[in-house]
């Protein structure tokens, strides 16, 4: 009787935490599409914003991306925060903006003050009606600008649009395989969201958005990313998922390194979750449908996923005490051959997930930087 009971408590509370993923997963496969959106005639002006600190090894390179980028170069100015770096992040970005010749603005932070809030500082300081943020050490596809401006003027709906985060492509690491099929599933559920209504489910790696729809971002907790997303849905507009609209980033080789930037970004990511929780009174499917599953799927399904888990391998252990073992050892040795499947991605992010939830309070706003180029 307690052997059932266990298995069918763990069993039932699996198929609970797993519901929004399910939903997503119909809503991918069989949800509606969103058109590519046409080439306009002519490009905005835009204001490209950049928060750095202690990228003095990667600054100038992404500089020069942004410059080989598809978009006119006339068409643009780089405004840099750096955030009071250590090392020689502000000269090294000033020299390869003049000799990339890019018109630019660098600004140095009286004292450390996160990105929100570098961000809000080059808001003011922006020339342009769009605005793209963007972080130091990622790289854009050629395309991925012209495509990401192309659908934020696309309509008058739209007052915001994220690009597509992935992993370098050359990157064969056991982080980086993890971090490509959970992003692409990710992206994909990003995209069904946009394609109904709006998502606030953005990257920071390439942010655009209407400078007179979105005046600044909350820079008191949760992720600049989100955030600039839910002024946009707040304001009655829609957040928009380019899933065309590709960004390179570099993942940390170690679990370790990795473990610091997902747990950084999980625990804004919460943040900005519940802080925007009057939202779901709103009469839109972002409110009725989307919002909802994304707060049980950041607040209620890691909890959930780690009893079920709890729950089963006790079930095991009163069949036979070596079955969790087996068990365990099983879900280890195909994670490390089978590097890229989905069950491993799903429970890593739970793990990062659960520890989000369990840093909220603490101050994320300030960072350090996690690139294996350091």
């Amino acid at each position: 009787m307690l052997l059932s009971s266990t298995l069918l408590i763990g069993g039932v509370v699996l198929l609970i935490a797993i519901i929004p993923y399910f939903i997503f997963f119909v809503g991918i496969h069989r949800g509606e599409k969103e058109r590519a959106a046409q080439e306009p005639k002519k490009y905005p002006a835009i204001s490209i914003i950049m928060a750095a600190y202690n990228e003095a090894a990667v600054i100038r390179e992404r500089i020069f991306n942004i410059k080989e980028s598809e978009y006119p170069v006339d068409k643009y100015e780089i405004i840099l925060v750096d955030d009071c770096s250590s090392d020689e992040t502000l000269r090294k970005a000033e020299d390869a903006c003049r000799q990339a010749g890019i018109r630019h603005t660098i600004l140095k932070n009286p004292e450390r003050m996160g990105t929100n809030r570098s961000i809000n500082r080059a808001i003011e300081a922006a020339s342009h009606p769009v605005l793209v943020t963007t972080d130091a050490d990622v790289f854009f596809e050629k395309h991925a600008l012209k495509r990401l401006i192309a659908r934020l003027i696309s309509e008058e709906g739209i007052a915001a649009v994220c690009g597509d985060l992935r992993p370098l492509p050359d990157e064969l690491t056991h982080t980086s395989q993890l971090e490509k099929t959970y992003r692409d599933y990710y992206g994909r559920m990003c995209e069904w969201e946009s394609a109904v209504d709006s998502t606030y489910n953005f990257n920071g790696g390439l942010v655009a958005f209407k400078k007179n729809l979105v005046h600044r971002i909350d820079d008191r907790r949760g992720a600049d990313d989100a955030n600039t997303a839910f002024e946009a849905i707040r304001r009655g507009y829609r957040a928009f998922y380019e899933i065309d609209a590709v960004v390179y980033e570099d993942i940390p080789e170690t679990f370790s390194g990795q473990y610091k930037q997902k747990i950084r970004r999980a625990t804004r990511l919460i943040e900005a979750t519940v802080a925007n929780l009057d939202l779901l009174k709103n009469k839109r499917p972002f409110s009725r449908l989307f919002y909802p599953l994304r707060i049980m799927m950041y607040l209620l399904t890691p909890l959930l996923f780690f009893i079920s888990c709890i729950f089963l391998l006790t079930g095991l252990f009163l069949i036979n005490p070596l079955l969790p073992i087996g068990a365990i050892v099983a879900f280890v040795f195909i994670s490390l051959i089978w590097k890229s499947n989905l069950i491993t991605a799903f429970s890593t992010n739970q793990a990062y997930l659960l520890a989000g939830l369990l840093n909220l309070g603490q101050d994320m706003r300030v960072w350090e930087s996690t690139s294996k180029k350091q």
